[in-house]
């Protein structure tokens, strides 16, 4: 992959999550929780694949997209662990919740889980 296509898609994959973090805010403060949840894993997971750009690879599917971010990042130590847990059980959040009905997170849940993606894309959206 050409730098200028590599540079191009790193910078169009976090807009999608820069994206994903307003969309999760106003969720949030109109009390859609399931959908913002969906959206604070959208915005880690768009983060997520612009770094996994930084290795020349990228994946069509989340679990290969978790399982690579993992391998490569967390577990060589280039992404602390923490981050690591926080992407994976949002990861299973956002199943959780798109999928199973009557399961619906809490506010607090989501409030935390906000936080954390905006840490998450503060410290890494430059790595």
């Amino acid at each position: 992959m050409e730098k200028d296509v590599k540079d191009a898609l790193i910078k169009y994959r976090m807009e999608r999550s820069l994206e994903s973090v307003e969309a999760a805010k106003l969720m949030l403060e109109n009390n859609m929780l399931t959908s913002a949840m969906n959206r604070i894993y959208y915005a880690m997971f768009y983060a997520v694949q612009a770094l996994l750009i930084t290795k020349r690879v990228s994946f069509s599917k989340h679990g290969q997209v978790k399982g690579f971010f993992n391998k490569e990042f967390v577990h060589k130590g280039t992404i602390p662990v923490h981050f690591g847990k926080v992407y994976n059980k949002a990861f299973e959040y956002r199943q959780k919740f798109d999928y199973v009905d009557f399961e619906i997170p809490s506010i607090d849940m989501v409030k935390e889980y906000y936080n954390m993606q905006k840490n998450f894309f503060k410290k890494y959206k430059h790595t």
